[in-house]
């Protein structure tokens, strides 16, 4: 039996008996990942997209000096790649995989963006080797991947899937930039608003799979100073709440709605109350988000 516990520096603590929680609940279509109370995803088809071209992995837990380490993969398949699901699936889990073998290895000195640029290209060379002789453009997808380590959020990302940062106490922030079209609106001064309404928004100008020109993530990383929630997802959620104070808005009403049948929610439940309001505003997309509550960590030295 192995009892999850966390208590964070406002009392939002959590402690349940997880041998009696289904880690993962659901299919492709819609699912729901409950690594530790603290940390959890769900997908969701939506109401107009399918299949689910969304893939998502994570890993959470407690270092062997009882500090919190995760690792949340989100992956969005381009809608117009045949095999994008599969690109997607391989993305997500290569990727984690990677990053938690990292943590599980790792002391005090560990180059965060260099295992974040390793994880990617390993990502890369599963999808080009599952795709074989297809051609450019037929496995296609977005990654983004966040690790918490040593009181360190690190962020790597490729494509338009995204993460954002929401502290309990000051202004939520974007802890990734897009590769896309509308990207590249707003750096020439365009509006967000405008650039993200545009018909060509999302088309993205960096993927993975066969045909990438560079597999190289952005990658961005911040101490965690204060209690607050990570948040990874894909186009589905944030297309609807882009700006991060939308964001924080958003979470904070799906916090509401989870606490009325368990206060504090776990993670994962909250997940399940933003997959529902996505769905709520047209579900136009694939819906996938992870969030992991997060308090500032002591400072680590090794023994």
């Amino acid at each position: 039996m192995n009892d999850v516990t966390s208590q964070d520096s406002d009392g939002f603590s959590y402690q349940r008996d997880d041998a009696d929680v289904t880690q993962v609940a659901g299919d492709r279509e819609s699912f729901v990942l409950r690594p530790a109370v603290w940390a959890g995803g769900a997908s969701d088809v939506g109401l107009r997209h399918s299949p689910n071209q969304d893939a998502i992995a994570m890993s959470a837990g407690l270092d062997t000096k009882g500090h919190q380490i995760a690792v949340a993969c989100v992956s969005d398949g381009v809608s117009t790649s045949p095999n994008s699901e599969d690109a997607s699936a391989l993305a997500a889990e290569t990727a984690c995989g990677y990053l938690t073998d990292c943590l599980r290895q790792s002391h005090a000195v560990w180059d965060a963006g260099d295992a974040l640029a390793q994880a990617f290209a390993l990502a890369q060379d599963g999808i080009v080797e599952a795709a074989g002789t297809s051609l450019p453009g037929t496995w296609a997808c977005t990654l983004v991947a966040a690790v918490y380590w040593h009181g360190v959020i690190a962020v790597g990302s490729l494509g338009d899937s995204r993460s954002y940062w929401v502290p309990d106490g000051g202004e939520p922030m974007a802890l990734s930039t897009d590769d896309s079209m509308a990207q590249a609106q707003i750096d020439l001064g365009v509006t967000r608003e405008i650039a993200e309404s545009s018909s060509n928004a999302h088309a993205i100008t960096k993927w993975l799979g066969p045909g990438a020109s560079t597999v190289r993530p952005s990658v961005m990383s911040m101490a965690v100073t204060q209690t607050g929630w990570l948040v990874t997802c894909s186009d589905g959620l944030w297309n609807y709440a882009s700006h991060p104070a939308a964001m924080s808005r958003v979470l904070h009403d799906a916090m509401s709605r989870a606490s009325r049948t368990e206060n504090p929610p776990p993670a994962w439940s909250i997940c399940c109350e933003l997959v529902a309001w996505a769905n709520s505003q047209g579900g136009h997309d694939n819906i996938t988000v992870t969030l992991m509550r997060l308090a500032p960590a002591p400072e680590y030295t090794d023994a």
